[in-house]
């Protein structure tokens, strides 16, 4: 600081540097012990005029503390701080902290930290001569993984090792808020605040009760910002449960020229009840990935999962780690790495109270593999799905010839294919548009399992749905890559390749070249349904159809879930029977059959006639609700439904 003097520029006095010699009391970490002696403490304050609430710089040297380590140990990060409590022009405790070294520590010998620098603030309201003198110091070391404390407090003797003079005004304070409520280890605080210094980067640190021991450690990672009005806003992330013990501390937020406190309860999870555990899968393939949660543990400690075989022994190889959450939860991915495996075991941390045991089941890998339609245009996309796959394995898909030879995975242009938590195959596959006109077999492998299914690749197709039934069955004919807005007609085959008595069906295919249309069959001679393009090409694609014995199938039908309601029921409408990928339109109905006010829903029919859709109950004159198909057949069905 300079001081302008009737012209004379006069530098700001040194602040005053002291040296004492306290008795100190230090208590050990890990069972050491406790020591008691005498340590030289020397520090040096600057400047030695600061406006209140402004920064002072501490260069500390300390003698050998008492404590010993009855290891030796080499390059240990240790990070040193001092405590000191303020007399005169500000009361209260502030801290400096030292960056982090590697030390040597030998063994039986006392352990000496070397000379460390830092900054404090000092309050805003400060004013006039301040007095430090120490009152703890704490040591922090980081052995196989853990951090250790080792706070040595003054018991005796000791006295102020230096004055700084609060003079001038630094403005407003600023000010911090944090929860009132307790708040877990290991989960975000937020912080909020005003008049903090704009483009300055708040840092958090958490303190003890009586603002000592400020340790920006306990903190692990945060958001916090400072806007362009000097508003804070942001969080702090707390360390681990093993690092921030329950109880009351002090939240200190610095920006480097102004500090701010505020009070934080930290409580960790307490179990509500007994440890529970659950498998995603109770039996699975080799190489499956089977996902264990669990739940009512404490938090922050180490879930060990791991397989037993048939007699209990433990599988060491198969053994997974994970930390159990703020919650109490976690979930683990197991991996079946071993065809022994015949339950799985968890336990918290090691201790066998906790043990939880729960049956597994390593099956053989004989997924299944089906194509739908099994009938694709190249270049088309085509719905696959399967069963009793390895979980975790990322499924890919071939084109084979139709006995499994020569698979080119280049024929597959796309793919959505994925394997769920239950060992599901669901998605998609793309043919490539190159991809000749042939039966196919289809293949898919994911891990150790490999599974196939027939595929036709064609221009244009048709697909029966159903292919077989008795006399009298109706029969929905889809048609894929005809003549846009072409006619088509659909008749039945007898086995010399003539037409059957059952009469023919016409239909207009779409823009898509796709149709829709459904044929009664009535002669038993029928042995396929042959589609042929009128006037046009005149393309023909045939499919083979199998007259069984039996009664027809039953027609179109649905269900309404709730089949009553308040208005602004929003009803699950799932129909059967329909024709595949017609349209059907939802809509709801007055007593005398006119349609109701409410919006209609539209949904198209899958592969399999099904549909499912949700329709809102509005008009309280519903009595009804319809679903009719759209451009194909007309189908309509109708359920009842009671607005109460």
């Amino acid at each position: 600081m300079l001081v302008w003097t009737g012209g004379t520029v006069v530098l700001a006095p040194a602040a005053h540097a002291g040296t004492v010699t306290p008795t100190v009391h230090c208590s050990l970490p890990a069972g050491q012990g406790e020591a008691t002696g005498p340590q030289q403490m020397s520090v040096d304050l600057s400047p030695a005029i600061v406006d209140p609430g402004g920064k002072v710089h501490a260069k500390v040297t300390l003698g050998p503390s008492p404590a010993t380590s009855g290891l030796s140990l080499s390059n240990v990060p240790t990070t040193p701080s001092i405590d000191f409590a303020m007399s005169g022009g500000a009361t209260g405790t502030v801290t400096v902290t030292g960056p982090q070294i590697n030390l040597d520590i030998p063994s039986g010998k006392p352990i000496e930290i070397p000379p460390y620098e830092g900054d404090f603030i000092i309050p805003a309201d400060a004013s006039g001569p301040i007095s430090f003198t120490p009152v703890r110091n704490l040591t922090r070391t980081k052995v196989l993984g853990s951090t250790y404390e080792t706070p040595c407090d003054v018991v005796g003797g000791g006295g102020s090792i230096g004055t700084v003079t609060a003079e001038g005004t630094a403005g407003h304070p600023a000010t911090l808020t944090a929860p009132t409520t307790a708040v877990r280890p290991s989960t975000a605080v937020a912080l909020a605040g005003s008049l903090w210094t704009v483009g300055a980067t708040p840092v958090a640190s958490l303190c003890s009760a009586d603002g000592g021991g400020c340790d920006t450690g306990k903190f692990v990672s945060g958001t916090l910002a400072i806007s362009s009005s000097g508003e804070l806003t942001g969080s702090a992330v707390l360390a681990p449960a093993g690092t921030v013990p329950d109880g009351s501390y002090l939240v200190k937020v610095g920006d480097g020229t102004k500090e701010a406190t505020a009070p934080l309860t930290v409580k960790a999870y307490q179990p509500g009840g007994p440890r529970a555990i659950a498998l995603s899968r109770s039996g699975a393939p080799v190489g499956s990935v089977v996902q264990v949660t669990g739940s009512n543990y404490f938090q922050d400690r180490w879930i060990n999962t791991v397989g037993l075989d048939a007699g209990g022994a433990t599988l060491d190889d198969t053994a997974v780690y994970v930390k159990s959450t703020p919650d109490g939860t976690f979930s683990v991915d197991f991996t079946v790495s071993d065809p022994a495996i015949a339950a799985i075991q968890v336990d918290e941390g090691n201790d066998p109270a906790t043990v939880l045991t729960t049956p597994f089941t390593v099956t053989d890998a004989s997924a299944t593999l089906s194509a739908g339609a099994a009938k694709v245009k190249p270049g088309g996309t085509i719905t696959v799905s399967g069963g009793d796959w390895p979980t975790g394995a990322a499924p890919v898909a071939a084109l084979c010839a139709a006995d499994g030879s020569g698979c080119d995975s280049a024929r597959i242009s796309g793919s959505t294919l994925r394997i769920t938590a239950d060992g599901t195959l669901a998605g998609t596959v793309t043919v490539a548009g190159s991809t000749p006109r042939a039966v196919y077999a289809l293949q898919v492998t994911a891990a150790g399992a490999q599974a196939v299914t027939p595929l036709t690749v064609a221009p244009s197709f048709v697909v029966l749905t159903p292919s077989a039934g008795p006399k009298g069955t109706a029969v929905t004919v889809l048609g894929q890559g005809f003549a846009k807005v072409a006619t088509v007609s659909v008749v039945g085959l007898r086995a010399d390749g003539s037409q059957t008595s059952d009469p023919a069906r016409t239909k207009v295919v779409g823009l898509d070249g796709a149709f829709s249309q459904t044929f009664t069959v009535n002669a038993t001679d029928t042995v396929a349904i042959r589609v042929r393009e009128v006037l046009v090409n005149p393309r023909t694609e045939t499919a083979a159809f199998t007259v069984q014995d039996g009664s027809v199938p039953a027609g179109p039908s649905f269900a309404l879930s709730p089949p009553e309601g308040p208005v602004g029921t929003a009803v699950q409408v799932t129909g059967r029977g329909f024709a595949p990928v017609a349209t059907v339109s939802v809509t709801g109905r007055t007593a005398d059959g006119k349609q109701t006010s409410d919006s209609y829903v539209t949904r198209v029919i899958g592969l399999d006639g099904t549909f499912a859709l949700n329709f809102t109950v509005r008009d309280p004159a519903t009595k009804a609700i319809r679903a009719c198909e759209v451009l194909v057949n007309g189908k309509i069905v109708q359920q009842s439904f009671t607005v109460s």
